[in-house]
């Protein structure tokens, strides 16, 4: 019994300290939060397709969630280093992902479907533009 409750002891340390490893990384949270983006934006067009307004909300709300890790110092860790500019482009990129996101909900709850998929293109072409430019695809 007491080599049971010692190995459950330690499986719960070494899978609570593998976690803390985890969080640890800052580039493996960037990447979660991309990855949210991705869903986010996902979520949007979804609801700009089948004319739910508030799926689109919601997915502006998640994508709005995780801008503030491109706001960041962070952001710098998955960042190019001979790139000078990249910081800073990311930044802009984050202000103008919350500018058109914020422009997206106004044309929804003003039942401008039509000007809330044209800030979908916008939050879309924002997102390709960093990847374009940074991560040189």
């Amino acid at each position: 019994m007491k080599k049971a409750l010692a190995s459950l002891a330690l499986g719960v340390f070494l899978a609570g300290s593998l976690n803390a490893a985890e969080k640890a990384d800052p580039r493996l949270e960037l990447m979660k939060e991309m990855r949210t983006m991705m869903d986010a934006m996902e979520q949007i067009q979804r609801g700009g397709l089948y004319s739910s307004g508030d799926e689109m909300k919601q997915g502006v709300k998640k994508l709005q969630g995780t801008l503030k890790s491109l706001e960041s110092e962070d952001v710098k860790a998955i960042l190019p280093k001979d790139q000078v500019y990249a910081y800073k482009f990311a930044q802009k990129t984050a202000h103008m992902l919350r500018l058109y996101s914020d422009d997206l909900i106004a044309s929804v709850e003003a039942g401008r479907m039509d000007n809330a998929l044209d800030d979908y293109t916008q939050l879309l072409k924002q997102c390709m533009s960093c990847h374009i430019r940074i991560r040189n695809w």
